[in-house]
């Protein structure tokens, strides 16, 4: 999946945010992430480092069975993601992507 900037990125994640409670959401998010991880331009080293250990978090949080774990874990982990990308940029934005 191509993104020409981070708002397009984050109108995708969004859409995950409507459903924390389906297994396999947040492989799916962790695959989207890793595509795109090349040409995320982070705003300083703290955020990367914040961004790659939440990005492996999304891995591990698959392999949880509780549901209700998985959902709460999921979703502060891509809420965390989505921060993040939203004060960074693609090497393919013109401008800084904001949307909030």
């Amino acid at each position: 999946m191509a993104f020409n900037n981070c708002n397009e990125l984050l109108l995708v994640l969004q859409q995950y945010q409507l459903d924390y409670y389906t297994k396999g959401k947040a492989l799916k998010v962790y695959s989207i992430l890793t595509d795109v991880l090349p040409i995320i331009e982070f705003e300083n080293e703290h955020f990367e480092l914040e961004f790659r250990k939440r990005h492996l978090d999304l891995k591990r949080i698959e392999c949880l069975t509780d549901l209700n774990e998985y959902s709460e874990k999921f979703a502060h982990n891509l809420l965390k993601l989505i921060l993040i990308i939203n004060n960074s940029k693609l090497s393919t934005d013109d401008n800084r992507g904001d949307l909030y």
